[in-house]
């Protein structure tokens, strides 16, 4: 037996046969956050002995101590709901605040008969070969041995995985960069009502310690200035939201590809629920598939119904162990998505149910009787949450009727009658979608990626036919970014003329994320262009170019953006801008050295100065700075 551990970061194996286990389970969950409690749980309620570690002093993770409360997406279905609905005199006490949801979780654990330690940390993991025999704990004064037949790793940022040898990565491929940690804040009004908002804080490598203390304590002391008029800071929550961590190489992995091609997994752990969920402006050097969804199509805002494979929580090779939370084995598109608290929920107590039959029936995760845990998993509510869902539209009736507003628009009668917390949901069958009539529309983005997708029965030939034969101009244009997108040449004198043009258009299909149709039309000349367009991509970099108006028009506008400070504009055209130069240089055969001696001296010139010059002080500042390091090494040799 071996005792593998982390050394200022290095990973040391030291070989432990004489260890005497002070503490044995039969499931060791290490977090006790949304998906370790319920996994915790749901493993004690079929007869599991569990022991459950936290490193802090209170239990329930981002829900409880991130003062999360709320539901974004996700799912309904399974244990939580029976907390939300603990004794109707308490329900909103449980649902909306954190002191509720430590309470009727501490009281959910009692009764299943989780045995809990707090202010303990995993140091090392015990291995008998390949196969995870327990964890040395630290509880601040001793080590502290403990053997289980199965470990869940649950502490969201893979500490265990971390710890073995098991192939992980962080971020975008390209550069390591994740998307932007949030920091939740609580205050009062002059009408003394009790609020909270999120506020993105920047790019951190959690993983780095004096850089995260850093990026949290400049969080922290900004947070007031989202504060004005009569507003009272109450607080910042304790823990700080990070979006996305550490990801590993799994027995199965789930990508954007799987999710947006609707491929299903033989052996699917349970069923998340959201939109891929990527914040920040820089979509620039995003994975391309990724791209034809977000940017292209504009379909940032449609939900997902994901389904996580069972082998996405079971590091390859490791026998003994799985994860429970946002660490699985995914690209980094998926990875923000799949971490909504509903279904941590959800995911936990199914993990709960497989461990707790990995015990049952004597053998590793990877080998349980699938067809039974599947079961169980059904008839508890967790594994589907509404199965009905695939892709679709969700949106509240206060965010339907601020977006109407804005943009001087009806409400939608379907929203009548509802309270503004209530949802609607809208389906989305790309294979039956009437792709000419979106394309007519400024809300194409169904239309093109049906046709991407190949449905509709619309080819190239009839793109190009409708393109040349359309009398109005936003028809053209989105027949020209269809056409684009499926890779033909005859789109660019119309994708040329878009760029020529430089207007302020926006597709209106999604909230908050809608893209410039002139930046569309960059990304897209980067694919497909040729050395002749070249010179007007160039153009873009002038001096003169900050004077267009579209860089200065844009009014602030709910359904694009709520906030005024920072002409993001500029940035999304002139970031596709560069990375279209870089592609066009490397397909064309061009010498990049060229290139780079005409963007280098504008890097650090009027591109820095005039996005900080936008946003001064703004966390987002370090988006720009990753995103110049990636465009450096995009065109180095």
């Amino acid at each position: 037996m071996i005792l593998s551990m982390l050394l200022d970061g290095a990973l040391c194996e030291r070989e432990a046969n004489e260890v005497t286990f002070d503490l044995s389970c039969d499931v060791l969950c290490i977090g006790a956050g949304a998906a370790g409690c319920y996994a915790a749980d749901a493993a004690a309620r079929e007869g599991a002995d569990v022991l459950l570690l936290e490193y802090g002093r209170n239990i329930g993770g981002m829900p409880v101590c991130g003062a999360v409360t709320g539901y974004y997406y996700g799912t309904p279905g399974g244990a939580y709901e029976e907390d939300d609905r603990t004794r109707s005199n308490l329900m909103w006490f449980v649902k909306h605040t954190w002191e509720g949801r430590q309470m009727v979780l501490t009281r959910r654990l009692a009764k299943s008969g989780v045995r809990i330690l707090t202010g303990v940390s995993p140091i090392g993991v015990y291995l008998d070969g390949a196969t995870v025999v327990g964890l040395l704990i630290f509880d601040g004064a001793r080590r502290i041995s403990v053997r289980a037949a199965v470990t869940i790793d649950a502490t969201s940022d893979g500490h265990l995985v971390r710890m073995l040898k098991v192939r992980a990565e962080y971020g975008r491929p390209i550069d390591g960069v994740t998307v932007p940690f949030t920091v939740r804040t609580q205050y009062t009004r002059e009408d003394n009502g009790t609020y909270s908002d999120n506020a993105d804080s920047g790019i951190v490598d959690q993983y780095d310690c004096k850089a995260y203390s850093r990026a949290i304590l400049r969080a922290h002391a900004a947070a007031a200035k989202h504060l004005t008029g009569g507003d009272r800071l109450i607080g910042v929550a304790l823990r700080t939201g990070v979006r996305e961590g550490l990801r590993f190489e799994g027995e199965e992995s789930l990508t954007c590809r799987d999710v947006l091609l609707g491929k299903e997994p033989e052996r699917i752990l349970f069923y998340a629920y959201s939109d891929l969920d990527r914040h920040g402006y820089d979509r620039a050097i995003d994975d391309e598939f990724f791209q034809d969804w977000w940017v292209i199509a504009g379909l940032a805002t449609v939900t997902i119904r994901i389904p996580v494979p069972m082998g996405a929580i079971l590091p390859r090779g490791i026998r003994g162990l799985c994860t429970a939370g946002r660490c699985l084995s995914t690209d980094t598109y998926v990875a923000s998505a799949v971490r909504m608290n509903r279904d941590m929920f959800r995911m936990g107590e199914c993990i709960g149910y497989a461990a707790a039959a990995a015990v049952r029936e004597g053998v590793d995760l990877s080998e349980i009787d699938y067809a039974a845990f599947r079961a169980r998993a059904e008839a508890s509510g967790a594994f589907f949450g509404e199965r009905n869902r695939h892709f679709g539209f969700d949106e509240t009736r206060s965010n339907h009727e601020r977006m109407m507003s804005t943009l001087g628009r009806p409400c939608d009668p379907r929203y009548e009658g509802l309270k503004p917390q209530d949802k609607v949901y809208t389906p989305i069958d790309f294979k039956n979608a009437d792709v000419l009539a979106h394309l007519k529309t400024d809300a194409p983005g169904i239309g093109i990626y049906a046709a991407k997708l190949g449905y509709g029965g619309i080819d190239a030939d009839r793109l190009f036919t409708e393109m040349q034969g359309a009398a109005e101009p936003l028809y053209r244009y989105n027949c020209a970014i269809t056409l684009g997108l499926l890779g033909d040449r005859r789109a660019l004198p119309t994708l040329t003329e878009i760029v020529e043009k430089r207007d302020a258009f926006f597709f209106t299909a999604c909230r908050r994320s809608n893209q410039f149709r002139t930046a569309v039309a960059i990304c897209l000349l980067g694919r497909i262009g040729d050395a002749t367009t070249a010179p007007l991509l160039e153009s873009l970099l002038a001096e003169e170019e900050y004077e267009q108006p579209m860089y200065h028009t844009l009014k602030p506008d709910y359904l694009y953006y709520a906030g005024s400070d920072r002409n993001f504009v500029y940035f999304q055209v002139i970031s596709h801008t560069l990375v279209a130069l870089c592609k066009l240089y490397r397909r064309e055969g061009l010498p990049m050295k060229d290139l780079r001696t005409r963007i280098e001296p504008f890097l650090d010139g009027r591109f820095r100065s005039r996005v900080s010059d936008m946003i001064p002080g703004s966390p987002t500042t370090e988006e720009t700075e990753h995103f110049i390091a990636a465009l450096r090494k995009m065109i180095a040799d």
